[in-house]
């Protein structure tokens, strides 16, 4: 079966990570984090500002007054002190098994799911987006630049306070309406802030109408900031967030062939598995 360009651009940043030679590193033991941690976990793109700023090597795109107060919010909202001691101090919860053809989330079945927007506010950016969950599904839209070294959109779920099984499955399903941009699908199986993002590419039709998109758990890559890594395979069993992003990037540089600066819009109608 063919597959879908945006699917190839996966599987081919696929094929390149397990190319790489890489030697075996020691897993240091888990200690949950300290609240201080975690609150510098929540403010550490601060510290990507500083090389950033005029005159910073290697710089491009226009500069544009930056959004602190919007950088602020958004840090509350993933990571607040409440939520640090909760993911800290709150214990484990089973996971919420699902079957094939089961749906994860729709706007009448949330399954805990609390979406924000997860803008390049957060590294200087800035592009912005608005999201807003009505009777027809998740409405996602805004405008990216790449002003300040940007160039992303993203709209994120908190961590789940009860991770989902969805191991039971090959793939998940997406129903949505778009505008012909080429879109990422991204699966967390931690709730490091900065972790993995497991993800697939998926391109879009402009005509609006709803759209089916298949993504196979075996087409997902582990990235960290849009590069390929290595680590273990993705935890099915335990996943705890789910995220959309629209970027200039795809992987290790190379770029999105259908991304342009301007306006954007897309509606999640559901997400369900296979």
């Amino acid at each position: 079966e063919a597959l879908p360009p945006a699917l190839r651009r996966t599987v081919a940043a696929a094929s390149r990570l397990e190319a790489r030679p890489h030697a075996p590193e020691a897993t240091p033991p888990h200690l949950p984090p300290s609240p201080v941690a975690m609150t510098r976990a929540a403010l550490l793109p601060a510290a990507v500002l500083l090389a950033m700023a005029p005159g910073a090597a290697g710089m491009a795109g226009a500069r544009k007054s930056w959004d602190f107060g919007r950088f602020i919010n958004t840090a509350a909202t993933f990571n607040s002190p409440a939520d640090a001691l909760a993911r800290a101090f709150g214990g484990s919860t089973s996971p919420k098994q699902f079957a094939r053809g089961q749906m994860v989330w729709s706007p009448e079945v949330t399954n805990g799911f609390e979406f924000a927007a997860l803008d390049d506010v957060v590294m200087g950016g800035c592009s912005q987006s608005t999201v807003r969950v009505k009777t027809d599904g998740l409405q996602w839209s805004g405008e990216t630049t790449t002003a300040n070294n940007g160039g992303f959109t993203g709209v994120r779920t908190k961590t789940l306070v009860q991770p989902l099984d969805i191991s039971a499955c090959k793939g998940i399903t997406l129903r949505v309406k778009a505008d012909g941009f080429r879109y990422k699908c991204i699966l967390r199986d931690s709730s490091e802030w900065n972790g993995v993002a497991w993800t697939a590419s998926f391109d879009t039709p402009a005509n609006g109408r709803p759209y089916e998109v298949k993504l196979p758990f075996k087409f997902f890559v582990p990235t960290m900031f849009a590069k390929t890594i290595r680590t273990e395979a993705l935890k099915t069993d335990a996943i705890v967030a789910f995220q959309l992003s629209l970027s200039k990037f795809e992987y290790d540089g190379g770029l999105n062939p259908t991304f342009q600066e301007g306006p954007f819009a897309l509606t999640l109608l559901d997400i369900s598995t296979f």
